[in-house]
């Protein structure tokens, strides 16, 4: 196997997805990369509230991230026929975290202190892994975290 391709969260490279005020990951990976859609701004917009784990853990949601990373699943599998592949998703994201995601917010009035980071994977990764598992892909998976971190 040759070198490495790295499948990256969308605002890994482009922060103006990101909801406003959070800070911006920190990218420490050089080499051929695929950029990952963003599952919540195609899915919400770009003025949307900051949400959680649990308010995302819904059918719908896991089913439209099954269909807007089919594309790039489709490019990751003929590229590791000769790369090894790495994820790297954003650490406390609700839809791209890898080790950690975020739970706690019931609705109602917006109160970021309800917002925790606990351990887990987000719903767009852990459908992308269940996705690359499907298709035999083997990776390795890492998280980026902010700079405010």
């Amino acid at each position: 196997m040759e070198g490495y391709v790295y499948v990256i969260s969308h605002c890994l490279l482009n922060p103006l997805v990101r909801v406003r005020g959070l800070g911006q990951p920190e990218l420490c990976y050089s080499g051929p990369m695929i950029q990952l859609p963003c599952p919540e701004a195609v899915y919400m917009g770009l003025e949307r509230w900051a949400v959680t784990r649990n308010q995302l853990d819904i059918p719908e949601y896991r089913r439209f991230c099954r269909e807007l990373m089919l594309s790039a699943v489709d490019a990751v599998e003929m590229l590791s026929r000769r790369y090894r592949i790495a994820v790297v998703g954003v650490a406390g994201s609700p839809s791209c975290g890898v080790f950690t995601t975020t739970t706690g917010y019931l609705g109602g009035k917006v109160r970021e202190s309800e917002h925790e980071e606990i351990q887990g994977m987000g719903i767009f990764m852990e459908e992308l892994r269940r996705a690359m598992h499907e298709r035999g892909i083997e990776a390795e998976w890492h998280e980026a975290r902010s700079r405010r971190d």
